[in-house]
């Protein structure tokens, strides 16, 4: 399955679910399953961007298959075809006929040679004996790669293809404030602040190496190996978004990622608190100031999967009804998804979460794309080696126009 089919999926499972909870009414619409429904569509619409990311990413498609009548026409030749007619045809020094000639001819076979499949010991048309078990006739569904989920856009960044040259992000950062005036009283001055968040292109690049001998062994090796590639982009610029990448590019500097961007609202869980509801709940709770954010509803959160693991499977209320961290949190109004690759522990020192506060969120967060990328297949390089180069390469960079959109809990001792 690809992953645009994946999507196509997940998409198709929310929808449906999304039905149910609107059938609901009265009583039946908890406060928990009005958490999920909002959660549902944060993560609906999480998937409507990277739906159209992976059609742009997906591989073209593999020529069609022969027609089921050629088809059946090449095995029936096959069968009817014998190694003894072209020795027989060598050895009279002259061309085969019948089945063997109409053969050579579905094949494209050169005169004067023979399939080499007529080798192999004829156990059945279906079933001839082969050392390659993954081979055309037996292959079976290939297993891609599985990579940790994006989940930028469910922080709120906006991807935006932009043209050759330097991408200009202007945002008002001060101004006038309004107020009163008496009769006759004139408006005061006052300077207007613009900040100007200049990206200039970063080259993200994966690579694979294949033989032309594994290409006619595994005839899907080539389209498997532009999905993984395409993967591997489309993960790694995700992961860049919040880990960074230090010493990414020489000229146009670091990519600076939602860990260790400065000036970053940042809010802390004491390790005695950790495992507290109210204690935890208080820290997203600091995150709305009624301008960013007006209510929990408004905070976008990617939890790391030590938290998640910890909010699941911490009981707050044992002696009552087995409540965990998770359920109280949720029942508070926050949702949220985890993303791997981030953090698996929640020690000092660790984040827990990394949160875009949705008011004005469009353009706060900038991930922005020169083209589509570029696929080189290279055949010549290691020509004498029987060795086939891909590489992908995107070009793109990361920027935070007006940062306090974005925050981040990290656990304290």
């Amino acid at each position: 399955m690809t992953q645009v089919q994946k999507l196509e999926m997940r998409r198709s499972e929310i929808r449906e679910r999304l039905g149910v909870i609107a059938a609901l009414e009265g009583e039946a619409r908890t406060d928990e399953i009005r958490a999920e429904e909002r959660g549902l569509h944060g993560e609906l619409s999480d998937l409507e961007v990277r739906h159209r990311t992976a059609l742009l990413l997906e591989p073209d498609p593999a020529p069609e298959p022969a027609p089921d009548g050629e088809a059946a026409e090449l095995r029936a030749l096959r069968g009817k075809a014998k190694l003894a007619a072209y020795v027989g045809a060598a050895l009279g020094q002259r061309p085969v006929d019948g089945a063997e000639a109409e053969l050579n001819a579905a094949l494209e076979i050169a005169p004067g040679h023979f399939p080499l499949e007529l080798l192999a010991p004829d156990v059945g048309l279906e079933t001839r004996a082969t050392t390659d078990t993954d081979s055309a006739r037996t292959q079976r569904p290939w297993l891609d790669r599985l990579f940790a989920d994006t989940a930028a856009m469910r922080l709120g960044l906006s991807f935006q293809s932009v043209p050759a040259g330097v991408a200009s992000h202007p945002v008002t950062t001060a101004g006038a404030s309004a107020a009163q005036r008496g009769r006759g009283e004139a408006a005061a001055d006052a300077a207007w602040t613009v900040g100007v968040t200049d990206l200039k292109p970063t080259r993200n690049t994966v690579r694979a190496m294949f033989s032309e001998e594994d290409a006619l062994r595994l005839p899907s090796l080539e389209a498997a190996l532009r999905r993984d590639l395409g993967m591997a982009v489309a993960e790694g610029v995700d992961r860049a978004i919040f880990k960074g990448d230090a010493n990414a590019n020489e000229d146009a500097g670091d990519i600076t990622g939602l860990q260790t961007l400065a000036g970053l609202t940042e809010q802390t869980v004491k390790q005695a608190d950790k495992v507290k509801g109210p204690e935890t709940l208080e820290a997203f709770t600091g995150l709305v100031d009624g301008i960013h954010a007006t209510s929990l509803a408004d905070l976008r959160v990617v939890a790391t999967v030590g938290a998640w693991r910890l909010w699941e499977s911490t009981v707050i209320n044992s002696a009552a009804d087995n409540m965990t961290l998770a359920a109280f949190l949720r029942a508070a109004g926050l949702s949220w998804t985890s993303r791997g690759e981030l953090e698996t522990a929640t020690g000092n020192g660790k984040y827990g979460a990394f949160i875009g506060r949705g008011r004005g969120l469009a353009g706060a967060g900038v991930a922005a794309m020169w083209g589509m990328g570029s696929m080189i297949r290279d055949p010549y390089s290691n020509a004498a080696k029987g060795e086939v180069a891909l590489t992908l390469s995107y070009f793109w960079n990361l920027g935070f126009p007006r940062a306090a959109n974005f925050a981040r809990v990290k656990f304290v001792s």
